[in-house]
């Protein structure tokens, strides 16, 4: 049977498919063909209705195209590592390996997360918790230099400024987190034993400097532990618990040391030190898993070279690192101080943050005396005024730990875009606290004011502490966690606040001694609103243009 011929009209359609813009021609010769009369009307708005969805296609486009575009995140940690065998590189098995610390399960991350926040906690405890045991230090070393008692409280904050900086930070960014914090929880506890065995100010001065030099591990390492466990959409909740602790712990501390200096004696203080930082050690090392990616590869690597017999194999970080081992180790030695120097981004936060715990250690030094001299508190009385600071700083805490992911994904939708730069927004209240709290605390001491009216002076200074540290902290993980820097970052911003908080109340009795409680604090109040508003301000209209410039030339 003779196939059956294809007319010209189906020819035409065919045609048509394969190109619609020639739709209008088909029509018309199509119903000439038939010998039909087509409706105009019908064919024109056909082609109408096509031309309108294109130009409505097209403006959609532009606007899409129009909308701001936020960098596209850079640097190596941005990428799972994966296993390739058939060239010797060693990687994670896929993007859902178990082994992959940002997929462990919850209670795994959250386990590892409250260690770290326990450390974190503790170690600032130990910077006040010897600081109402002062006046019996010096009777007892025959020290009257007021400037030296100061020293003895602040000098341990010193160290937490640049332990991190050449110690912690790149030795856990070299061989991992989980055996530079448990090295630096035991170096705490055996400098504590030096400063309860002291028989000399010049003697404790220096074991607490070197406890804090060497004890702090957790403070900065925590931030790239964070970073390592979580995706930067998960950052505030943890970040909250980690900054729980750096704010939370100096403010319990004079509480419980008003207590042990009274009635046991201040060396107490140190002693029940060490026990805690020996617990922490065992716990940290027993309980707690390695996060650091590279450093889980450089494990893995060596277990499959045995397991399989490939000398061959290496970490997928190591095969596409061209650098020389000693060159890594003394770029990684020296990085903090390098983004401290010539990265913007760290230096004005890392200013701010200076600001911040400086006028909190001015609080430290100073209530002590205030209430024993003006309103006749006891030691352990006196302590317990600091509650006013904790109320705040726990206000802050819970408040900023439930919003801040929250509002970074408000002002995402609402702007089109995510930047890291919505991490600060809560800086506008610090900047606008700090000032407040400055001017109600000295105002009321001088006029000699209620009791409560001191202690409540401190709230804002609670809020404004945690305003202030929490955002910063997780900005810098989150914008330095792909280029696996978090921890150098987080070292290299802590080391103006802890410096700050180390000397700057040294000069704090002499100033207030000139110029009185009253004017000593309106003149911090000033520097603070002039100083941290214009940082703010800065920020928040070139921010994203500054960390652009600033992490050009990172990898």
């Amino acid at each position: 049977m003779e196939p059956e011929k294809r007319s010209d009209s189906a020819d035409d359609l065919s045609a048509i498919v394969s190109n619609p813009s020639d739709a209008e021609t088909f029509e018309k010769s199509f119903y000439s063909a038939s010998g039909t009369s087509p409706d105009l009307n019908d064919v024109t708005l056909h082609s109408d209705k096509k031309s309108m969805d294109l130009e409505a296609q097209k403006a959609a486009d532009e606007e899409e195209a129009s909308k701001p575009q936020a960098p596209k995140p850079r640097g190596i940690m941005m990428v799972v590592p994966l296993m390739d065998l058939d060239n010797g590189v060693v990687g994670f098995d896929s993007k859902d390996d178990p082994a992959y610390p940002r997929n462990w399960p919850k209670k795994k991350k959250w386990l590892t997360m409250s260690l770290i926040a326990i450390s974190s906690f503790m170690l600032p405890l130990g910077s006040t918790l010897f600081a109402p045991g002062v006046r019996y230090v010096a009777t007892e070393f025959h020290e009257t230099n007021t400037t030296i008692l100061s020293l003895m409280v602040s000098i341990f904050i010193s160290g937490f400024g640049w332990g991190p900086m050449f110690v912690h930070a790149p030795l856990s960014e070299l061989y991992g987190r989980r055996y530079v914090i448990t090295a630096s929880n035991l170096m705490f506890a055996l400098f504590n034993i030096g400063c309860a065995l002291s028989k000399d100010t010049s003697s404790f001065i220096a074991f607490r400097f070197l406890g804090g030099f060497f004890g702090c591990a957790s403070l900065t390492v925590g931030g790239g532990a964070i970073s390592d466990m979580f995706s930067r959409d998960e950052m505030g909740t943890a970040a909250s618990i980690f900054a729980l602790g750096p704010m939370m712990g100096p403010t319990v501390g004079p509480i419980i040391g008003g207590f042990i200096a009274e009635n046991i004696g201040w060396r107490w203080s140190f002693r029940l030190l060490l026990i805690v930082g020996v617990v922490m050690s065992v716990g940290y090392f027993t309980l707690s898993r390695e996060t650091h990616v590279p450093t889980l590869l450089k494990y893995k690597t060596s277990r499959l070279r045995k397991e399989l017999g490939r000398p061959d194999l290496v970490s997928y970080y190591d095969k596409i690192e061209s650098r020389t081992h000693r060159t890594i180790f003394w770029n990684a030695i020296f990085r903090p101080l390098h983004l401290l120097t010539t990265n913007l981004v760290v230096t004005f936060l890392g200013f701010y943050m200076g600001i911040a715990f400086a006028y909190l250690y001015i609080f430290f030094t100073t209530v002590t005396s205030v209430f024993e001299e003006n309103y006749g508190f006891s030691v352990q009385i006196t302590g317990i005024c600091y509650l006013g600071l904790g109320l705040g700083l726990l206000t802050g805490l819970f408040g900023l730990g439930m919003t801040s992911d929250r509002l970074v994904a408000y002002l995402t939708k609402k702007n089109g875009v995510r930047y890291p730069e919505y991490r600060l927004r809560p800086l506008y209240l610090s900047c606008t606290l700090f000032p407040i709290a400055m001017f109600w605390y000295g105002w009321a001491t001088q006029a000699h004011a209620h009791w409560f009216a001191v202690v409540a002076s401190m709230y804002p200074l609670g809020l404004a502490m945690v305003s202030t540290m929490f955002p910063i902290q997780t900005y810098l993980i989150e914008v330095f966690a792909p280029y696996g820097f978090s921890a150098s970052a987080t070292a290299a911003g802590n080391c103006f606040r802890m410096t700050a908080a180390g000397f700057f109340p040294l000069v704090a009795p002499t100033l207030f001694k000139r110029l009185g409680m009253g004017w000593g604090c309106s003149l911090l109040g000033f520097l603070a609103l002039f100083m941290l508003v214009s940082m703010v301000i800065i920020f928040n209209v070139y921010g994203v243009r500054l960390r652009t410039y600033c992490l050009r030339n990172y990898k």
